[in-house]
């Protein structure tokens, strides 16, 4: 008997930031860019990176809704936040009409914008208003957080890794390796392989590597760290 394996493809759009745990030591463009690189394959239109102090986000862009250069990513908002978002939100429309109506101004068509004003709007509250697929980050220069959240069935990846200096995150496991040891998760690998199992909340194939759970949010302080 042949056993069929289901997979979820998913092509929209690259992630990926680091967070250096001591200012002092200056930021690692470089490695940020590298990062970004790797996911090039996800979005053919366009890349960027941006860096605040000791936060750095990366985005390599699938361009789907707003086609113009007003879509490019990292993107800020009324000077107070910056995002790096991956999938779509099917209201965005509605939101966005609904925001509009509260004071707020757009400059383009994006889903993405929609999700900052939304952010500036509710806080962290704002997901549970979105219809969607996603995975983003958002950094709150107010409130000195790094907001990372997850869609309700996990269909955007979002995996990260931290140790003494760094806490790095990205769409796909290979932006990480090279800040591990790459251990594997044997307990992980037993699971897939003899139980066919293929979801362990937070855990992956690697012991130190770790994924946002499917409806989940994940916030980094960057006062405390």
């Amino acid at each position: 008997m042949v056993k069929k394996l289901k997979y979820t493809v998913d092509f929209m759009c690259g992630i990926s930031g680091i967070i250096c745990l001591n200012k002092g030591n200056g930021f690692p463009e470089n490695a940020l860019i590298k990062m970004t690189k790797i996911v090039s394959h996800r979005g053919p239109d366009g890349n960027g990176i941006y860096t605040h102090e000791n936060v750095g986000f990366g985005h390599t862009r699938l361009s789907i809704i707003d086609l113009s250069e007003k879509g490019r990513q990292p993107m800020h908002f009324l000077e107070k936040y910056t995002i790096t978002f991956n999938g779509e939100i099917y209201n965005y429309k509605e939101i966005r009409s609904l925001l509009t109506k509260k004071g707020y101004r757009f400059t383009n068509n994006t889903d993405t914008e929609v999700i900052l004003a939304s952010y500036d709007y509710w806080g962290q509250e704002c997901v549970k208003k979105f219809n969607g697929m996603w995975s983003f980050a958002i950094l709150d220069k107010e409130s000195q957080i790094v907001f990372l959240s997850r869609d309700r069935f996990g269909i955007k990846p979002l995996y990260y890794f931290v140790n003494a200096t760094k806490f790095i995150f990205g769409s796909e496991i290979k932006q990480l390796l090279e800040y591990t040891e790459r251990k594997p998760n044997i307990n992980r690998v037993y699971d897939y392989i003899i139980l066919s199992r293929d979801e362990h909340g937070e855990e992956t194939f690697f012991s130190d590597i770790f994924k946002v759970p499917a409806s989940s949010n994940l916030i980094y302080d960057l006062k405390k760290n």
